[in-house]
């Protein structure tokens, strides 16, 4: 059956750089260390927590002020961390492409609602894809099948016809379970040459 559609990851694909920015200025501004960020901001059960929409992004802000010891507010850190977002023109370029061509783009990502309400409205995102599946919305992150199962209702398609690229070995692997065509990605140009060979080329 035909790829109609293409998924992108937001951190890692879409925008390449947009975390580790935020940590870049964590350090210089309040001189953080990379551990400390880490261990908030990426792996506490806090943040797992807000990604599946279980608690408010005033309890994760105040979790995240204490335990850095940092005098700031919630809104000054969503401000500095969507600072550090950004997106190539080459990679927006392809997205409208896609769209052109008759591809139905769309985004699925573990996120939570300061970001990607703020990355919607920084970089229109609902202009340019057809779809957004957000962990928080729905209350499941990748790679429970749940996200996944709701992306393909969400494009109104069978799974082996959407084709989506992680930088997480552990979703591509539940991504191929369930029937999608996925791969890992590695880098932008990977990234085009194989949704190339799932679409055809000349899209770049």
């Amino acid at each position: 059956m035909s790829i109609k559609a293409v998924v992108f990851d937001l951190d890692g694909v879409y925008f390449e750089s947009g975390t580790d920015n935020f940590a870049a200025s964590l350090r210089r501004v309040y001189g953080l260390t990379q551990r400390q960020i880490e261990d908030i901001y990426l792996n506490s059960e806090e943040m797992k927590r807000l990604k599946r929409g279980e608690i408010t992004s005033r309890y994760f802000w105040e979790f995240a002020i204490q335990k850095w010891n940092v005098e700031a507010t919630q809104s000054e850190l969503i401000a500095m961390m969507l600072s550090g977002y950004d997106v190539r023109e080459e990679t927006r370029r392809y997205v409208e492409n896609l769209r052109e061509s008759g591809i139905k783009t769309a985004i699925c990502t573990n996120n939570f609602s300061d970001r990607i309400e703020g990355l919607k409205e920084k970089f229109n995102l609902d202009q340019h894809f057809d779809s957004i599946v957000v962990s928080c919305e729905i209350g499941a992150a990748k790679p429970c099948a749940q996200i996944f199962n709701h992306l393909a209702d969400e494009l109104n398609l069978s799974p082996n016809e959407i084709v989506m690229s992680d930088d997480k070995e552990s979703n591509v692997v539940a991504l191929q379970e369930l029937g999608f065509e996925a791969f890992l990605y590695e880098d932008w140009e990977g990234f085009v040459d194989n949704i190339n060979k799932f679409i055809g080329p000349n899209l770049a």
